[in-house]
């Protein structure tokens, strides 16, 4: 009954869908020169240039929106100032720490943004449907009736006459601009230095811009869809997995099993733990590295049977009960891994990789806490985790994070916890670890770590020179803070 019914609001929705207008057609146009500047993004350029698309990408939704009178809440202009400044931290920070994360949320958020401007949420917020969101709205919708879409770009050209006219003019200008340019560039000789210098400096890239708009074409095409096709509200099957439920006892059966298993790793784990302390011949840091990624995995791994259990069952209490165990038990795994990190970065200092793994267990434990009171009190559990995820992601986002690592390990080398001073992780870190590098190149007295800091300044102030496609406030004050200390 439900396909039916949704087969007659489709049709409904083709027959009285409105023609592209002018609108839509600018809109198609600015979705194009969207593309390709997400094209250029994806060569290696950033900083600057994400913030510049960001404003590029928000500044057309909502131009769009304002053009078709749609009303505007003001939680759209909540989300909206939430991806700007999201976006704006890239022209601030080198967020190298990130590991290129912050780019893939910023997309995300883009995308969300559409859904949420066009109001196609299937509950008008955020929730745990969050997902059958993204895949109505950016796939289902902006893929449903292709054919007739393409049609529409294709008979364009008999209902709006003027814009038939412009294409044509510029295809009949270029021949004859072609001869009067060649004119000009014989008439006089500064004016020809001047062209054969902008021809020359075009030419280089010109087959690499034209493959690059090529690519942009459809993808502008697919974009413009996506927010049209939302804004039009084109309907879309419901979804339900009532039809998936499974039976309590097969459920029960799986949740003892697992825990079980891990009541007995506890146990066992408690008798090598203190078998540990008792013995001299196991070190702190090979205790520490034992099982730290296997444990991580396992954590992983029940967060995903939580969530499996919880969506597919009757949720009856013993149910809960079991999930509630379960739970608690995956809590402890990940205490457990997040104390042999912690062990492990005691002895051996703070990277990237380090930071991240523990970041992200203090974040699967939060998820966790949370999935397991959201089993005994109905609340919308999926928006606090999401907006908790959103907040931390723009602290770190907009501070320089890396530069902190650096200054840990470098206090723990002067305390004598750590044996050296890994110079490497400055060069994963790049321009963030350059004012705690200088800092320490001013106040050692070292003349092995005064050398190493001296090449991985120089390293740092080169790659910033030569590499332009990248510009932000902190490459700028890095690049500023070396020449400085090289007088």
């Amino acid at each position: 009954m439900e396909i039916h019914e949704e087969d007659r609001q489709q049709k409904n929705w083709i027959e009285q869908q409105p023609k592209f207008e002018s609108k839509d057609i600018l809109l198609s146009i600015a979705s194009i020169v969207i593309a390709y500047f997400s094209l250029q993004l994806l060569k290696g350029y950033g900083g600057l240039w994400i913030t510049l698309f960001t404003v590029l990408f928000c500044g057309t939704l909502l131009a769009y929106i304002r053009a078709k009178d749609m009303e505007i809440s003001r939680r759209c202009f909540g989300y909206m100032g939430y991806t700007l400044a999201f976006g704006v931290s890239f022209s601030l920070f080198e967020n190298t720490v990130l590991m290129g994360v912050n780019f893939i949320f910023l997309v995300l958020n883009l995308a969300y943004l559409i859904l949420v401007f066009s109001g196609t949420r299937k509950n008008g917020k955020l929730d745990g449907y969050i997902v059958f969101d993204f895949i109505d709205g950016l796939i289902v919708r902006s893929f449903k009736n292709f054919t007739a879409d393409i049609t529409a770009y294709l008979s364009l050209g008999k209902k709006h006459k003027n814009l038939k006219y412009v294409l044509i003019g510029i295809a009949m200008s270029i021949p004859l601009a072609v001869i009067v340019l060649t004119l000009l560039t014989g008439a006089d000789s500064m004016f020809a230095r001047f062209f054969n210098s902008f021809v020359n400096r075009i030419s280089m890239n010109v087959i690499e811009h034209l493959i690059t708009f090529i690519i942009a074409v459809p993808v502008g095409i697919y974009l413009f869809l996506c927010i049209y096709r939302n804004i039009e509200k084109s309907p879309v099957k419901p979804h339900t997995l009532s039809f998936l439920k499974g039976p309590d006892v097969l459920f029960l059966t799986i949740l003892f099993i697992f825990t079980a298993i891990y009541l007995l790793f506890f146990g066992v784990a408690a008798m090598g733990y203190f078998q540990f302390t008792q013995s001299a011949s196991t070190t702190l840091s090979a205790y520490a590295r034992e099982g730290f990624f296997q444990l991580l995995l396992v954590s992983v791994i029940n967060v995903f049977i939580f969530w499996a259990i919880n969506a597919f069952s009757g949720n009856s209490k013993m149910i809960k009960s079991g999930l509630s165990l379960i739970g608690v038990e995956t809590l402890g795994l990940i205490v457990l891994a997040f104390a042999k990190m912690q062990l492990y970065i005691a002895s051996f200092g703070l990277t990237v990789l380090r930071f991240n793994t523990s970041l992200f267990m203090i974040a699967l434990f939060v998820c966790v806490s949370i999935f397991i009171a959201a089993l005994w009190k109905e609340f919308n559990y999926m928006r606090i985790i999401l907006v908790f995820m959103s907040i931390c992601l723009l602290i770190i986002s907009c501070r320089n994070t890396g530069n902190d690592i650096v200054s840990y390990n470098y206090e723990k080398y002067q305390q004598g916890k750590l044996s050296e001073m890994d110079i490497s992780v400055f060069y994963v870190l790049g321009a963030e670890a350059v004012p705690k590098a200088v800092k320490i190149y001013n106040e050692t007295t070292d003349p092995e770590l005064k050398e190493e800091l001296s090449g991985y300044l120089a390293w740092v102030k080169k790659n910033i020179e030569e590499d332009s496609m990248v510009r932000n406030l902190q490459r700028s004050r890095s690049l500023a803070l070396i020449k400085q200390t090289n007088k």
